[in-house]
């Protein structure tokens, strides 16, 4: 959706521009307004390191201080410094997206009301609703599976003395 209105297409109805001009209407930055207008707003900043919060969880890559960090190099991770965040966002994002799905449906059904904002049309708000809530939905329940599995990949094992 991002992606379509920086390369000037249009989507659920509003196009590139369109969505910028909101935005400078709506009193954004222009450091906002220049991102925004390459494709990269806060939402994308946050996913790329959901991203990378994600692969640390479920690569072995993640258990280890990356090089560039040359007075850690090497050595483990603290099993806590990456399972706050992906704890605390898996809390958090599971079950807004899942909330916010089940307001889609409820919008999508008729039986509540659907605000058009800044979309031509009602329909046009509820795919977007769609789209962005169900994503926060799908990363919030895949973040808990990687903290888990994170979690119980780095227990301590307690050993024979």
């Amino acid at each position: 959706m991002k992606t379509t209105w920086a390369l000037g297409g249009t989507f659920a109805g509003v196009g590139g521009a369109q969505m910028l001009a909101t935005m400078e209407r709506d009193g954004a930055s222009g450091v906002l307004l220049t991102l925004e207008h390459w494709g990269i707003d806060a939402t994308v900043l946050l996913a790329a390191l959901g991203a990378f919060l994600i692969l640390g969880l479920v690569r072995p890559w993640g258990q280890r201080f990356p090089r560039w960090a040359p007075a850690l190099r090497g050595r483990r991770v603290p099993r806590w410094l990456p399972l706050i965040p992906a704890l605390l966002g898996a809390a958090t994002l599971a079950p807004y997206g899942a909330a916010g799905l089940v307001c889609a449906a409820l919008g999508t059904s008729g039986v509540v009301s659907v605000s058009r904002g800044d979309f031509p049309t009602p329909g046009d708000a509820l795919l977007v609703t769609w789209i962005g809530l169900g994503a926060f939905a799908v990363y919030g329940i895949a973040l808990g599976v990687a903290a888990w599995s994170y979690l119980r990949r780095t227990r301590p094992v307690c050993a024979a003395a």
